[in-house]
């Protein structure tokens, strides 16, 4: 057994260094982190140049839920996008990048703590007959009978069993271990919000194929639609021909009026198909097995009012701009850590087990030995290495100051661009469905005019593709609107959580 002065003496040094520890324990080098200034406008009239609220449905008096996409009241898109962020691939990657960066942090601080290893061995040692002495020795000496072996002669042999802990712990003074680990957690934070950014990118892509999609639902229902009146203004020019009061160009431009309706029909087929095949992989499914019937986009629009908030909301909610301010963090960390790299690193080794030549004796109390105390490395000279670690540090700090302040500039600029493209789509639409209107009751009165012959075919098949641009512009500009709106949700950081 150890004796009671010897273990009194290893329990007052090792009070004397966690003392020191302790004392030492402020001693975190670099500053602590703290948000650096944004100017920041007090409200989105100031950014977008007019009041946002003028003929967009949005209110800065609250911000979006969690589920924000219900808010278009379509239940088929909620729940493909439901499906899709269970499934998507990218989603569960990005889920799997969160628990790896967490996984860091616990390796970070494990340095914190003490590090024990438990080893055992057994050795065979043959001492050579041409050596003068066995064991380091002076001379060969032999042991009393009954006692242990203690050394061994020329050209003799013994067997040595050994098991012992083994004890390293760095004490942390200057704080590099814990600026280490608050960069980790940091970064930590980083990859959690970049997995928040993935989820939200993902809502907005679906948003935006479901509706391009419906759009060439619409599309489609237009050709068809439009199709059928050119081929009965095809079949009347003909009648009209065949009695003479329709001639043969007349004809000819009729029916390559239907060929070019009836080219239309296979070309939107084939973009909803691509674009169904796009929204099938958003939500983790194979190509081709997304059952979605047709359903044209003027069945699933919607008006939602969207809750904008302030502009200061946005650093608290967008996670590319979260992301970007932890990153800064761990930077800020990371030069503190750099910093303690210019101080001594003192750490207690100890190493404690039990030793004999015979496997008898091997288990008792005389077989004990041990060794413990302090060490300490003072950097002398490293070829500059401490002093480019810390540069480093803070070249990598001052790069990702300017990547969070562009972040967030670029964050406003894309909220009021929004703003602006849904006000101005809202009138574009009013103006639109005016000039759709209007070229309807053209096409009725130019057909009336024709079968009175008070005008020519041209004036008919003009006022009718007028009408088939106007209906396609308004279907382009109704789902470009509705995918503003998506963007928005995108653009303000989706919702709480």
């Amino acid at each position: 057994m150890i004796p009671a002065n010897n273990l009194l003496g290893l329990f007052f040094h090792g009070m004397c260094w966690l003392l020191t520890a302790a004392a030492l324990a402020g001693c975190l080098q670099g500053a602590n982190y703290h948000r650096p200034t944004v100017e920041i406008p007090p409200d989105w009239d100031q950014l977008s140049g007019r009041d946002p609220k003028a003929g967009v449905p949005i209110t800065t008096q609250q911000l979006p839920n969690a589920i924000w996409w219900q808010a278009f009241q379509n239940e088929e898109l909620t729940a493909l996008i439901e499906r899709a962020l269970e499934h998507n691939h990218d989603v569960r990657q990005a889920a799997l990048r969160v628990l790896e960066g967490r996984a860091i942090v616990m390796s970070a601080g494990a340095g914190l703590y003490p590090q024990v290893n438990v080893q055992g061995a057994y050795t065979r040692i043959e001492i050579s007959k041409n050596t003068v002495a066995g064991l380091g020795l002076a001379k060969a000496r032999v042991a009393p009978a009954g006692a242990p072996q203690t050394f061994a002669n020329p050209g003799q042999g013994f067997d040595l069993w050994n098991t012992y802990a083994d004890l390293r712990w760095e004490l942390d003074l200057w704080g590099r271990i814990r600026r280490g680990m608050e960069a980790a957690s940091a970064d930590s934070e980083a990859i959690a919000y970049d997995a928040r950014a993935v989820a939200l990118s993902l809502v907005g892509d679906v948003g935006d194929a479901y509706f391009r999609v419906r759009e060439l639902d619409e599309q489609l229902s237009i050709a068809d639609r439009n199709l059928r009146v050119r081929q009965d203004s095809f079949d009347f020019v003909k009648t009209r021909a065949a009695v003479g009061l329709a001639s043969d160009l007349d004809v000819k431009r009729a029916e390559g009026l239907v060929a070019e309706s009836a080219a239309q029909v296979p070309e939107y087929q084939r973009l909803r198909t691509i674009e169904l095949h796009r929204l099938e992989v958003l939500v983790g499914s194979q190509p081709g097995t997304l059952d979605l019937p047709a359903k044209p986009l003027r069945m699933v629009v919607a008006q939602p009012e969207i809750p904008v908030g302030l502009p200061s909301h946005l650093l608290e909610r967008r996670p590319d701009i979260l992301q970007a301010e932890h990153q800064l963090v761990a930077a800020n960390a990371r030069i503190g850590e750099a910093r303690a790299y210019f101080f001594p690193a003192i750490s207690i080794t100890g190493q404690g087990g039990l030793q004999s030549t015979e496997l008898a004796n091997w288990l008792t109390g005389g077989s004990r030995t041990y060794s413990i105390g302090p060490s300490i490395t003072l950097p002398i000279f490293y070829g500059g290495t401490n002093v480019a670690r810390l540069n480093v540090a803070e070249s990598r700090y001052e790069q990702l100051l300017e990547h969070y302040q562009q972040t967030i500039l670029l964050a406003f600029r894309e909220v009021a661009d929004l703003l602006v493209s849904i006000r101005q789509r809202t009138e574009q639409l009013q103006r639109q469905r005016e000039q759709v209107h209007a070229a309807e009751a053209t096409v009725e009165l130019a057909d009336v005019r024709y079968r009175t012959g008070l005008v020519t075919v041209l004036d008919v098949l003009d006022a009718q593709r007028t009408v088939l641009a106007g209906e396609t512009q308004l279907v382009q500009t109704e789902r470009a609107r509705l995918t503003d709106m998506i963007l928005l949700f995108k653009a303000l950081g989706g919702g709480a959580e």
